[in-house]
């Protein structure tokens, strides 16, 4: 008699798979919600409202800076590192910074000039 575990080991299989990704989407920082960030440039402080949403399983960035919606593109979560690209004043910046529980910590460059910029998640 031949015994047919087929379905069954691709039934483990991928219930091993599932909780494997539970695993690694409970260690990805959450990154999604409403940011109030303050980023240092040569001439100040500049103060601006970061939200970062998904949709169908992509993240989606809004930024608001002086008031004024930007363009943002590129938005990416590798491992506790969030980056996107930001139009401001016809050109662009690139944003990296690492998420740590409701803060963030990070650099933006662009049009010659470089920064840090710190982030804390609303509750």
């Amino acid at each position: 008699m031949k015994l047919d575990v087929t379905p069954r080991l691709a039934f483990l299989l991928a219930l091993a798979l599932a909780a494997g990704a539970l695993t690694l989407a409970a260690d990805t920082p959450r990154v999604v919600g409403t940011w109030d960030v303050v980023a240092s440039t040569p001439n100040g402080d500049l103060s601006s409202v970061l939200t970062i949403k998904s949709v169908e399983g992509q993240l989606k960035a809004e930024i608001e800076i002086d008031g004024v919606r930007r363009t943002v593109s590129g938005e990416k979560l590798e491992g506790s590192v969030f980056s996107m690209n930001v139009e401001y004043d016809g050109n662009m910046y690139s944003v990296e910074a690492k998420v740590d529980g409701d803060a963030m910590q990070g650099n933006w460059s662009g049009s010659g000039n470089s920064g840090t910029l710190k982030a804390k998640r609303r509750p």
